[in-house]
């Protein structure tokens, strides 16, 4: 009940409204802890309560009960400001330590309950979607409206009877939050990234490394349309090296490493030559998804490119935040 929680006021009605007051009320001790635990393992991989699907008797510990405490009372008075909040935690130095670990760490801190180190974990299928739309240019930054169609394989929809009409160009580059989603018929480029279904409430999601993952990255239309867009804005660098760069640094957030830059460099050789000579084997990289190419563009080099930017895309840089 309620109230075993947190006393219900008389002045509240006995309605959803007063459900609502209840929840936000500033001498609630519950909703405020678990809001704050909840960005938090979405920002470190593991909340400061590992089970952050249960605060209760049955759940675990804080492993820093006075941290829990001090965020949730700065979240309340800030006036429930996700952003500030989100920033506070970003511009922390626990959240900004390296994620590189000792042995001597791991031995005592394996888990990093104890936050010796910064977090490592793999970006969620919306993240690592909408990070190579940004990259590219070609992420829709508009903030709400209705749901969005992108890409999909045809005929997903019509197990259900359904028919799925692609959207055009503004709502293929729209965020994934806005991707519309059928219960029983789940986005499979998102889904494939352990997406949880919605017939069931989830606080965290389960992370797995598959073969499909890689596939996904690697040949859905999303991700070889930023490639290509992204590897025109390479060409239009004054040199390879420049290209590279700009590309790594954009789907990363670092520099690329000297050895890194040679390994990309030498694959933009190989790869422009084969093109160079037979345009015909670009094709799949010059006419996958909806953004075209005009006339006088570089196509073999623009495709070459389009291959370092993928290969970045896929690289544990850019899959994984560190």
């Amino acid at each position: 009940m309620p109230q075993d929680i947190f006393p219900w006021k008389e002045a509240w009605p006995k309605n959803r409204l007063g459900l609502a007051k209840w929840i936000t009320d500033k001498d609630n001790p519950l909703t405020a802890r678990v809001t704050v635990n909840r960005y938090w393992q979405n920002l470190f991989g593991r909340g400061l309560v590992l089970s952050s699907e249960d605060f209760g008797n049955q759940g675990d510990l804080p492993t820093h009960p006075k941290l829990l405490d001090w965020l949730a009372i700065r979240f309340v008075s800030s006036g429930w400001d996700i952003k500030d909040l989100l920033k506070t935690m970003m511009m922390s130095n626990t959240y900004q330590q390296s994620s590189v670990i000792s042995k001597e760490l791991l031995a005592v801190d394996g888990e990093n309950r104890w936050l010796s180190r910064g977090p490592s974990t793999r970006l969620s299928g919306e993240m690592l979607r909408d990070n190579a739309l940004y990259a590219s240019g070609l992420l829709n930054e508009k903030i709400g409206g209705e749901s969005v169609k992108p890409y999909q394989p045809e005929g997903l929809w019509e197990v259900n009877g359904d028919t799925y009409e692609q959207d055009g160009v503004e709502g293929l580059y729209r965020r994934s939050m806005y991707t519309i989603w059928k219960r029983t018929i789940p986005n499979p480029t998102i889904a494939t990234f352990d997406a949880p279904t919605r017939d069931l409430c989830s606080s965290r999601r389960q992370k797995t490394n598959t073969p499909l993952q890689a596939l996904v990255i690697l040949n859905d239309p999303t991700y070889i349309e930023a490639s290509r867009v992204l590897g025109k804005r390479m060409a239009e660098e004054k040199t390879i090296d420049a290209g590279i760069k700009l590309a790594f640094i954009k789907l990363t957030g670092r520099k690329a490493t000297e050895k890194e830059l040679s390994v990309l460099r030498k694959l933009q050789k190989s790869e422009y030559d084969k093109f160079n000579s037979n345009l015909n084997k670009a094709l799949g990289w010059l006419n996958t998804g909806a953004y075209e190419l005009s006339e006088s563009d570089n196509k073999a080099l623009i495709a070459a490119n389009a291959v370092v930017a993928s290969t970045i895309m896929n690289a544990d840089a850019t899959i994984t935040k560190r």
